[in-house]
């Protein structure tokens, strides 16, 4: 039985190759996919730091795993224990919460695999490909778990790819500080900040129309984002509420780009998505 629903599950995500849904492949890098420091298959492991709440209650959900996806950082990131935004979530709304670090970046745990582009150019179907594995055995080694993405900038736009390419990745997807019009984006960012010109990743609104209608996507930003400006979400959500999506952008009053991480609007709407999900 258990063959049969990771055969169906590997219908449903769109992956080639039974071993994407080995619960404790080995990895390129000889470590195991255990879940807790790597999550993927024997073709594609990404470095993960599974955090629990430190000061846990009886208010701990053990309906909902969360997974955070970083921003865009030049191929070098890092996966705190005690500070971040996914130590934050695990505190603030008391779920475990897994920081996945995005192909091809690196960290003081290791490499993940696949590649960062020039100038964090990458998101890409393969790299959407590793990401999906992963979170697919994450899955499978959380039974009767659902699973909360949550993505800052350039993980918030690999995130709401993955939930038009991947439906079954996640369960609910919380966008934070998105750049979801890439190619509207990049020009910004080349007038605003001197940036190199267009990209070759793809834009999550250009596959907005991908989106299954009954997907739980929330949004948040910044209102004194000046990178990835609001209205680049806001652009978003019009296109799927025109597909029939029940969703919306909630501005964070005062924050900025990186600020929104910590702002009140962020770990409300974090909090509404796990207690949805909860039900």
């Amino acid at each position: 039985m258990r063959r049969i629903l990771a055969l169906a599950g590997l219908l449903l995500l769109g992956l080639a190759g039974a071993n994407a849904f080995a619960q404790q492949a080995t990895c390129p890098d000889g470590k195991k996919a255990d879940g807790v420091e790597r999550a993927g298959d024997s073709r594609h492991c990404l470095v993960i730091r599974t955090l629990a709440p430190a000061q846990a209650s009886a208010r701990v959900t053990p309906k909902v795993l969360v997974v955070f996806l970083h921003g865009d950082n030049g191929g070098r990131t890092e996966l705190k224990a005690d500070s971040g935004a996914a130590a934050m979530l695990a505190e603030k709304i008391q779920a475990v919460t897994v920081a996945m670090q995005r192909p091809g970046y690196r960290s003081d745990l290791g490499a993940s695999d696949g590649q960062s582009g020039p100038g964090d150019d990458d998101y890409t179907p393969q790299n959407l490909d590793i990401v999906a594995a992963a979170l697919l055995q994450l899955r499978s080694l959380n039974p009767g778990k659902k699973i909360l993405l949550v993505g800052h900038s350039g993980g918030a736009a690999m995130a709401a790819l993955l939930a038009g390419r991947f439906p079954g990745s996640a369960d609910a997807y919380l966008l934070a500080a998105c750049p979801c019009d890439v190619p509207a984006w990049r020009q910004w960012r080349v007038s605003s900040a001197g940036k190199k010109g267009a990209w070759t990743s793809l834009s999550p609104l250009a596959e907005a129309g991908k989106m299954p209608t009954g997907t739980l996507v929330s949004l948040v930003v910044g209102n004194k984002d000046e990178n990835t400006l609001p209205l680049f979400s806001e652009s978003y959500v019009r296109a799927l509420q025109a597909r029939g999506l029940k969703t919306r952008v909630t501005y964070a009053m005062n924050a900025t780009h990186v600020s929104v991480l910590r702002s009140p609007e962020f770990f409300m709407l974090a909090g509404e998505l796990v207690e949805a999900l909860s039900k």
